[in-house]
């Protein structure tokens, strides 16, 4: 009698037992039994895309640059946007990311993994991207998150430094200058030297040709003082046009250098030329005098210049670079000593003094606004 009450009283807890577990399976929402591949961040927010640093010193006065950067050391690249997922199954080829500007998936650009997460770098800033991960047998839907805005777009390319967008900067019309054109940088190669080396890794140089969808190389170092390496064509391959026009820059670089303009104002107004870059050794001096003058062009407000100029020092560019060498440079006093209203006007003139079509810097506006 007493082991007949043991197997019943057994046999009531397994049936308890059971049930309980039924209830809990019962208890799930429709959605998460049916819901094997689910994005989970980032969804529905803003993603900054500067480090700490970065951000603060964008933020603040200029005068506090030197508590963030020194031009000594790599601190010119972005944070990744950090993306992540949840799969409940066995993804044995692994995951692919669909990153899109459209809400309807369209234009994708696709990565693969085969984690959970992946770090994505170089997105465009103040832009809602759209997103999708996708196994073999599930796809996730569809989330979104927006970039922040505030510029500049800075960019990680493998074995370069100080890489950043000329686009994205606000204009005193209230537009944006257009993002995924002009990128100035450091070198690719190494300068002042008999032997070519290229610096740029194999990494580095597929983010230029994929990702930036680079066309053309600009390089203002000087060939006959063999600052450009020996190099006579493009370290990016044979798809880029490279095109060196050596600019002097121990002096006057403005008034020294005036042919070279005109002749890269030239290639600004060929819409084939685009996207491209331009550099010099380190991307500070000729490569900040040209960038200066393209988008004060644009109507870029002369403290974004400022902040712009000096974000350099966040690169491993071998000193710091104080704001004094804008001021004191000849090309900012000749624009400022042009006839106009505003820095736009100012450097339009400015431009056409020394010989610039006026029909050229009216494409290269046409071209570089959004």
């Amino acid at each position: 009698m007493s082991f007949v009450k043991k197997s019943c009283s057994a046999l009531l807890a397994l049936v308890l037992l059971a049930g309980l577990f039924a209830g809990c399976t019962q208890a799930q929402p429709a959605a998460q039994a049916d819901a094997v591949l689910s994005a989970v961040s980032p969804v529905e927010e803003t993603v900054d895309l500067h480090t700490f640093g970065q951000k603060t010193f964008l933020s603040g006065p200029n005068a506090l640059l030197g508590l963030y950067a020194g031009g000594q050391k790599e601190k010119s690249r972005p944070l990744a946007v950090e993306f992540s997922w949840t799969y409940v199954g066995d993804a044995k080829d692994g995951f692919t990311l669909s990153l899109s500007e459209a809400a309807d998936m369209t234009d994708s650009v696709t990565y693969t993994t085969n984690e959970t997460r992946l770090s994505v770098y170089n997105l465009k800033i103040g832009t809602t991207y759209y997103w999708t991960v996708s196994t073999a047998d599930a796809q996730s839907a569809v989330a979104s998150f927006t970039t922040s805005d505030q510029a500049p777009r800075n960019l990680y390319v493998d074995g370069v430094t100080n890489v950043r967008d000329l686009g994205g900067w606000e204009t005193q019309s209230g537009s944006r200058t257009k993002q995924g054109m002009i990128y100035r940088c450091g070198r690719l190669n190494e300068s002042d030297t008999d032997t070519v080396n290229i610096e740029i890794t194999d990494s580095g140089r597929q983010t230029m040709l994929d990702t930036l969808g680079i066309r053309t190389e600009i390089d203002v170092r000087m060939a006959a003082t063999k600052e450009t390496g020996g190099i006579t064509a493009s370290p990016l391959g044979d798809s880029v046009v490279y095109i060196n026009c050596p600019m002097e820059w121990d002096g006057k670089m403005f008034a020294d250098n005036q042919a070279q303009i005109l002749k890269i104002f030239s290639v600004l107004a060929d819409e084939n030329s685009y996207p491209l870059i331009i550099h010099c050794n380190i991307g500070t001096d000729r490569t900040g005098m040209l960038s200066f003058l393209i988008n004060a062009l644009l109507g870029v407000p002369e403290e974004s210049l400022y902040k712009d100029y000096l974000f350099s020092n966040f690169g491993n560019i071998g000193g710091k670079r104080p704001l004094k060498n804008l001021l004191n440079a000849d090309y900012y006093q000749a624009v400022m000593d042009s006839k106009g209203q505003t820095l736009s006007e100012k450097t339009y003139n400015c431009l056409l003094g020394i010989g610039v079509p006026g029909e050229q810097l009216d494409r290269v506006i046409e071209l570089l606004s959004a």
